[in-house]
């Protein structure tokens, strides 16, 4: 009808606790008539089309098209009682027909719950889904992450963590990697590049399958962001990212850096002292922002200048240095690797030392001139300046002495070297020590049972009995409960036969025989089928 325009503007997600979702249609019209259901979640394509609409209106109804907050892909909702059975719709929208006629009002997808005579749920649309939140059962042990490795050196941080339960693979290693979008590069020289993070992969180290991909194609709400400027993406800094769900697990990631900057707090001496200045460069560094250590060897040549060519040499404030005040052909007694990236050959790279003549008497003197510390070229030019070294505060007594090690340290965006490992480990065995301490922990909810309990549906049919409900929580997976009168007269039986995960049972109120009970005090004896531990308790019935 409008000729094929992909007019999908969002996602609405209802949650009811009838099967007719009447109690999320609140939203009236004009007349007072329910017309609308309130969304408990909503979120929308960033196109600049939010708010109300002021066209289609349905007796004088306008539809709310969202915030313009961007599509999010996972919703936890909090706000639930164990217990209880929810009803989610979840439903996509349009934007409707503005420049048609007087406008064609928004449109959404139906919710379909179909009921049988009796008022039970027969079928459901394949985006409705039908919950009843619970607590886990005794004695069972929750699946566990591991961190196995942490490769995260530029400062930011990623946190895993267990959404979805029942779609773990126990036993699975994941690794995270990320890619990168390249501004600019050092020519001739492999170690130099201004970049950004704009790439989240996650791999199933199990099996070398990639799982999860994050990309400027494809990404969840407002994890990337695009420089309009410069024409690049990178990991938005300014909030605290979440994936989407993959193999039950979710990704949180805190990146603060969108560029690179010199580490303070965390440079400094690993082993040894000495009074030493570490001065970083204001704008070389940041193509090359990585991790080196300072060895100082007893070795006075341990390294030599490799730098051929004074032209193009910076101090740390990006000035020019003069032809006359760098000196070429010196030795030092210690060396500069990178820490971070290596060779082809898996060899650490050795940055290259100039001295940055001070006084400009043609001499290197420690108390008085600078070592610059930066990369070599290719064909032996000077790369850049990534930090400069400054002795001259140091006397012999303060002098960074043999095997002292100074490490010098960036923040950076996420980079190609970065990964995080993490495994999933699911527990299958039955935990007998905490089944028997939390059997105590059983309770029948409500109690007592006055006349009804929020965990009954409402019945239409005016025909229909009320279905009652009495909830045994924490209660082992695999257990029996039997149900007795104050006198001794047994009543019902219930057989628990639940996932591990689940520790609760709803009870009809009905006897063996199919009849309503009467009102008065009952005990209950629950009994685990697996480890004998028992409970005994009573509940009372108000009608």
């Amino acid at each position: 009808f409008l000729g094929n325009v992909n007019d999908f503007e969002g996602y609405k997600l209802f949650r009811a606790t009838d099967k007719y979702f009447s109690d999320a249609e609140v939203i009236t019209d004009g007349y007072g008539t329910p017309t609308f259901m309130k969304p408990i979640f909503q979120c929308d394509v960033k196109d600049g089309r939010y708010g109300f609409t002021d066209f289609g209106l349905i007796n004088g109804v306008a539809y709310n098209l969202g915030t313009d907050n961007g599509l999010t892909h996972v919703f936890v909702d909090n706000s639930v009682m164990n217990g209880r059975t929810y009803y989610y719709g979840l439903v996509a929208y349009d934007y409707g027909a503005p420049n048609i006629g007087p406008g064609i009002a928004p449109s959404e997808n139906n919710v379909v719950v179909e009921l049988d005579e009796a008022e039970e749920v027969r079928s459901i649309g394949k985006n409705v889904a039908i919950v009843t939140p619970t607590k886990p059962a005794a004695g069972y042990r929750s699946p566990e992450l591991t961190i196995n490795e942490n490769n995260l050196t530029g400062g930011g941080l990623i946190e895993p963590g267990i959404l979805a339960e029942g779609s773990l693979l126990s036993g699975s290693m994941y690794t995270v990697e990320f890619g990168i979008d390249t501004i600019d590069t050092i020519p001739n020289y492999d170690f130099g590049i201004l970049y950004s993070t704009d790439e989240i992969k996650v791999y199933n180290s199990s099996n070398g399958n990639l799982v999860y991909n994050e990309t400027s194609a494809k990404f969840t709400g407002s994890n990337l962001v695009e420089n309009d400027s410069l024409g690049y993406w990178y990991l938005n800094n300014e909030i605290t990212l979440q994936t989407d769900i993959f193999e039950g697990l979710q990704l949180t990631i805190d990146q603060p850096n969108s560029s690179s900057s010199y580490d303070y707090a965390n440079s400094g001496w690993v082993q040894g002292s000495g009074i030493m200045r570490v001065l970083p460069s204001n704008v070389e560094s940041s193509y090359m922002p990585w991790d080196y250590d300072i060895v100082f060897t007893f070795n006075q040549t341990a390294y030599s200048t490799m730098t051929t060519n004074k032209s193009g040499i910076k101090d740390e404030l990006g000035q020019q240095i003069p032809f006359n005040n760098i000196l070429l052909n010196q030795s030092f007694n210690f060396v500069v690797t990178n820490t971070t990236i290596f060779k082809d050959d898996g060899s650490n790279e050795v940055m290259d030392l100039v001295v940055h003549d001070v006084d400009g008497d043609g001499d290197f003197d420690l108390s008085t001139d600078r070592i610059l510390v930066g990369g070599v070229t290719s064909d032996k030019k000077w790369a850049g300046t990534v930090f400069v070294v400054d002795l001259t505060l140091a006397s012999s007594n303060t002098y960074p002495k043999a095997d002292d090690v100074f490490r010098v340290r960036f923040k950076r965006p996420f980079y190609l070297t970065d990964n995080l490992k993490f495994s999933v480990q699911s527990f299958d065995q039955l935990n007998e020590d905490s089944l028997k301490n939390t059997m105590e922990n059983i309770k029948v909810v409500p109690n007592p049972y006055v006349a009804s309990n929020v965990m009954e549906t409402a019945v239409s049919n005016q025909f229909l009995n009320q279905r009652r409900k009495l909830l045994f929580t924490n209660i082992p997976s695999q257990a029996t409960i039997k149900i007795y009168t104050v006198s001794g007269i047994f009543v019902d039986q219930i057989n628990v036969n639940n996932s591990p995960e689940r520790g609760s049972i709803h009870w009809d109120m009905l006897t063996r025989e199919g009849l309503e009970i009467a009102a008065g005090m009952y005990i209950y004896h629950v009994k685990s089928t697996v480890t004998g531990n028992e409970k005994l308790g009573k509940f009372a019935v108000i009608k």
